[in-house]
């Protein structure tokens, strides 16, 4: 047996499916495909996902279940979004408080301060929505850093967009009254004519609502604010708030509330209640609604790119323009974002730019404000065919 003789081995390529590939190396996955110019996801670079919308199906006043739901649910307004494979199930529920600041009381500080910040108390007119949003992901526990981070942001964009006015959610309180043949009506203050007890009531007392909105999503793939966002504006368009009333006996129950000393105060309580089958329209300011899109910016390698030898001398550009960023490999590794939420006219209510990756041109946010219009405009005409 010779000294040296030498032991031959057999090496062979190792290959992955392109779902192992995108985990291992999305970057390398995610610059093979742009090579070839087309995405993981199969679409073209400023194609978005196609958008399903089940509009109200989950509400109590849902007319097309004949009113079934009226009693087994709580729920104001809802919104079921199927974008990709990916669902948004949003419900509003909402609650009513009392005004603590009597209505006509005279507190000359309070409206001088008003006074000097009347220019900047504009956010003041307006109310929001309480949102809470759960990824599901099969598991249990606390909300992640991303869910809280989400709810924020909803709270603070509807907000400072506009869209729900403070005077949209008073309560116009009722009486329910029973006459002297033992009929019980309810006597609404813009229903019926002018009432002393219903007078009395809106002269000392103010109630509001406030609303609550839950998303799950499910099936995540990619960033998931515009899909809550465009879930939660569908919604709100589907709320239908409760009338409410007190009784007529209520309207001067009075409570001693009794302190450390001996003396006690007077207090008025109210049970307010709500009618389970009469409701109002909640009226949102429909010029300042608009619609999310994203985008991400993401840098051509030239070491990664897949072309034959007929196609060296093709010039391909240095970056590309990605709309409605789906899969993990394009979430991992595009870094530069534009997230855009306006209406097809182009009025924008908030634009987020992100760097950290590729360079953002204004070329390419002039794009993607175009791409962003088309967008709403697509959007927006969903509910005509919901």
């Amino acid at each position: 047996m010779a000294e040296n003789e030498a032991e031959s081995l057999e090496i062979h390529p190792i290959t992955f499916p392109p779902q192992v590939l995108a985990r291992i190396e999305p970057e390398l996955s995610l610059q093979r495909h742009l090579s070839l110019g087309i995405r993981p996801c199969l679409r073209k670079f400023e194609e978005f996902r196609e958008v399903h919308v089940d509009q109200g199906s989950l509400s109590r006043y849902n007319s097309r279940s004949g009113g079934s739901n009226a009693t087994s649910n709580s729920i104001l307004g809802s919104n079921v979004l199927k974008c990709g494979s990916t669902f948004v199930i949003t419900s509003i529920t909402g609650a009513i408080i009392e005004e603590t600041v009597p209505l006509r009381s005279e507190n000359i500080g309070e409206e001088e301060l008003m006074e000097l910040t009347k220019r900047r108390d504009e956010v003041g007119k307006y109310a929001t929505v309480f949102p809470l949003v759960e990824v599901e992901r099969g598991r249990v526990g606390a909300p992640t850093d991303e869910e809280m981070t989400l709810s924020q942001r909803l709270h603070d964009c509807i907000l400072h967009a506009g869209i729900i006015p403070k005077r949209a959610l008073d309560v116009k309180c009722g009486v329910r009254i029973t006459g002297k043949d033992g009929d019980v009506k309810i006597v609404y203050p813009d229903e019926q004519a002018e009432d002393v007890t219903v007078s009395h009531l809106q002269q000392q007392k103010k109630w509001s609502y406030v609303l609550y909105a839950k998303q799950r999503v499910f099936s995540r793939k990619g960033p998931v604010f515009d899909l809550c966002w465009n879930s939660l504006i569908y919604a709100l368009k589907d709320t239908k708030l409760p009338r409410a009333f007190i009784d007529e006996r209520a309207t001067d129950f009075k409570m001693t509330v009794r302190t450390r000393g001996r003396s006690a105060t007077i207090r008025e309580t109210y049970d307010v209640k709500c009618d389970p089958e009469a409701w109002v329209p909640l009226n949102l300011v429909e010029s300042k609604i608009g619609y999310a899109s994203n985008f991400g910016i993401v840098d051509l390698d030239p070491e990664v790119q897949l072309n034959d030898d007929e196609d060296e001398d093709m010039e391909l550009p240095t970056s590309l323009l990605l709309a409605d960023i789906d899969t993990e490999a394009e979430e991992a590794c595009i870094r530069s974002t534009i997230s855009i939420i306006g209406d097809s006219s182009g009025n924008l209510s908030s634009v987020s730019l992100v760097g950290g990756g590729a360079k953002i041109t204004p070329e390419a946010i002039r794009n993607a404000l175009s791409l962003s219009r088309k967008r709403s405009a697509d959007l927006s005409s969903k509910l005509a065919t919901a």
